[in-house]
């Protein structure tokens, strides 16, 4: 029997990278990128990746210190408004930020020799543009990735995009995930904070499923 495959996921240690790894692990032999780009929440987030790591058990992990990147932010003023559901409300502050990070995930990948790079972003069906965007980013760079790569290069996918938040939360739970193991909040809390952007965007998924998100505190 061929041994399967070996897949880099870039996880943030959030919700998303969670499913994602989940996927990756049911057909291929994976690895698992953490990057601390100096988000408020950059202990929250190891913590969380830390546990999945403990979970998913994977060939080989790394945890890369990329907290210069907000050194290029740009100000809210110049950049404008900044909309995001990820656990980093300044993220898009950072200029060509996705780029940089699937490079570093590109860049372990080769270090292993991965056929693929697992990345958790997600667009549903409703954000077309986003998604159109998202999509076509992804192609441009594993043409990159063809050019630079003699050998065999490792492939940037995204199996989340095109899934709607109940999609998304359902995966989990079908895959009996430990969806406690993930961090979404902004906010650096002993719980989740329940007000930011990003925890209205999980409560709603996980209601919407119509199932119990384990990081809820019941009163």
């Amino acid at each position: 029997m061929a041994s399967k495959t070996l897949t880099v996921v870039l996880s943030s240690g959030g919700l998303h990278s969670l499913i994602a790894a989940g996927l990756a692990s049911r057909d291929c032999r994976i690895a698992m990128l953490h990057i601390n780009d100096g988000r408020a929440t950059a202990g929250r987030a190891l913590e969380a990746f830390e546990k999945q790591v403990e979970y998913f058990k994977p060939v080989k992990s790394w945890v890369i210190d990329a907290t210069y990147l907000r050194q290029m932010a740009m100000p809210p003023e110049i950049a404008g408004s900044v909309h995001t559901t990820s656990s980093d409300p300044q993220g898009n502050l950072i200029p060509l930020r996705e780029l940089q990070l699937l490079a570093l995930a590109a860049g372990c990948a080769r270090q292993i020799r991965a056929e693929a790079v697992v990345w958790g972003v997600q667009h549903t069906t409703a954000q077309e543009d986003a998604m159109a965007r998202n999509i076509e980013m992804v192609q441009v760079i594993n043409q990159l990735l063809e050019l630079m790569v003699v050998e065999t290069p490792p492939i940037i996918k995204t199996p989340l995009v095109g899934l709607d938040d109940q999609q998304v939360v359902e995966l989990g739970y079908q895959m009996n995930l430990p969806l406690g193991a993930s961090w979404t909040c902004q906010m650096d809390l002993a719980n989740p904070c329940m007000a930011c952007p990003a925890c209205t965007w999980r409560t709603r998924a996980f209601r919407t499923a119509q199932l119990a998100d384990p990081l809820v505190v019941k009163k």
